[in-house]
């Protein structure tokens, strides 16, 4: 099991980005004097590049996130160390590039969306430190304000993007939550189930691209 001494805070930073594509395919145009086909390339289409960015980005938010989280425990609590810190200006890196290509797509959500987003991040850190700690309360605490940050955070994005559902994206959050909890968990117990549980965490994030494209697809009319 880790051994560590207080944390009383991190700063690390993140931001989601919401993009969206579709994959259509046109039918046949007929017409008297002849027949023409139209093909939509859903490979190199803005959608499809659009999608795939954002998933890729989302898979670099767990694993940035979770390497500062191990970082910050690996050595004993002591946030001013030069790797504790060249971790959390990765993850602030991926954070300022995910919430501009999100102020691609809606340049007045930008700097809200990075705010808010930001401010879930240590929510894990704290619950990392109460789990190493053995302080249930503080446990319950993080827990909790991840819960009611779903809430707000899916209130948010309903209010930028009206087709993505409140209620669908709390659920998106509360899995990303969950599934980065159980890798904090494993991590801390020194339990090598910790990669696998790292793995899913960040497989999670291919479906949450996938929901939160087609609601932006749609607001969008991104082909």
């Amino acid at each position: 099991m880790r051994k560590i001494t207080a944390i009383t805070g991190l700063g690390l930073a993140a931001a989601l980005v919401l993009s969206g594509c579709t994959a259509t395919a046109g039918a046949p145009a007929k017409s008297d004097s002849m027949t023409t086909s139209t093909v939509v390339d859903t490979v190199n289409s803005d959608g499809a590049t659009l999608r795939a960015t954002l998933t890729g980005l989302l898979y670099d938010h767990v694993y940035l996130a979770m390497t500062a989280i191990d970082q910050a425990l690996a050595d004993g609590g002591d946030l001013t160390t030069a790797d504790v810190g060249a971790a959390v200006a990765t993850l602030d890196k991926n954070s300022v590039e995910i919430a501009a290509l999100v102020g691609s797509a809606y340049p007045d959500a930008e700097q809200p969306f990075l705010d808010s987003w930001r401010s879930h991040i240590p929510f894990f850190v704290n619950y990392a430190v109460a789990k190493a700690t053995k302080d249930q309360a503080g446990v319950d605490k993080a827990l909790s304000d991840l819960k009611g940050y779903a809430v707000v955070f899916g209130q948010l994005i309903h209010s930028v993007v009206p087709e993505l559902p409140e209620d669908a994206v709390k659920s998106a959050l509360e899995m990303h939550a969950s599934s980065l909890v159980a890798a904090i968990d494993a991590d801390v117990a020194g339990d090598p189930s910790y990669f696998e549980l790292l793995k899913e965490a960040a497989g999670h994030m291919s479906m949450t691209a996938l929901a939160l494209s087609g609601g932006i697809a749609a607001n969008k009319g991104i082909q």
